[in-house]
């Protein structure tokens, strides 16, 4: 089943047997993946997000497993240059419909929850938008600070030394400051008197 840009799935598609999903949206078309958050992460302009899925529904659960890819460009926190990221990972997703979602979570005031619990979502209606599930499956895959591949480390140096500039480079180096901890250097202290 191929549903290009949709991102959903309709329930009613299955008839007891498991379902091969793929996806795919060009960069232009995949704006939702970054909509609302601010991370140095954008999506390679001649590339696409690609989604393939296995999905079964067992009772009212549908179990979904497979991987999302692309080719992506991240902006080191270094020397602040847009670097490639290639992006291949395996998810797993597990919905429940919403009213068995409430009976086993919902009204109880405490609940041991297990590992597998932690994935689990749970949805309403006939059509299930995939789209937030894949989005947090790729933030989650975005470095919190990325820095350029070892394959990339002279030219991150060049490029940061030309951000920084050799002056405060050389200052820098000379005091031992980490231009990431130097405005710590600004705080006042009181000194409680």
């Amino acid at each position: 089943m191929n549903k290009e840009q949709s991102f959903e799935l309709d329930l009613l598609d299955f008839h007891g047997e498991a379902l091969e999903l793929s996806f795919e949206a060009p960069a232009e078309a995949a704006t939702w993946l970054f909509d609302g958050v601010d991370v140095p992460v954008r999506l390679d302009e001649d590339g696409a997000f690609r989604t393939e899925l296995r999905a079964q529904l067992i009772g009212s659960t549908v179990y979904l497993d497979g991987s999302i890819s692309g080719d992506f460009h991240l902006k080191c926190g270094r020397c602040l240059q847009w670097r490639p990221f290639e992006l291949d990972e395996e998810v797993a997703f597990v919905l429940m419909s919403r009213a068995s979602w409430e009976d086993r979570y919902e009204g109880n005031d405490e609940i041991a929850l297990d590992e597998a619990d932690l994935d689990v979502s749970y949805y309403d209606g006939e059509i299930l938008d995939l789209r937030p599930l894949l989005r947090e499956a790729l933030l989650l895959e975005v470095p919190g600070f990325p820095l350029c591949p070892e394959s990339l480390r002279e030219a991150c140096d060049r490029d940061y030394e030309a951000v920084v500039g050799e002056e405060k480079l050389a200052e820098n180096e000379a005091n031992s400051i980490d231009l990431r901890w130097a405005k710590l250097r600004d705080i006042q202290l009181d000194d409680g008197d």
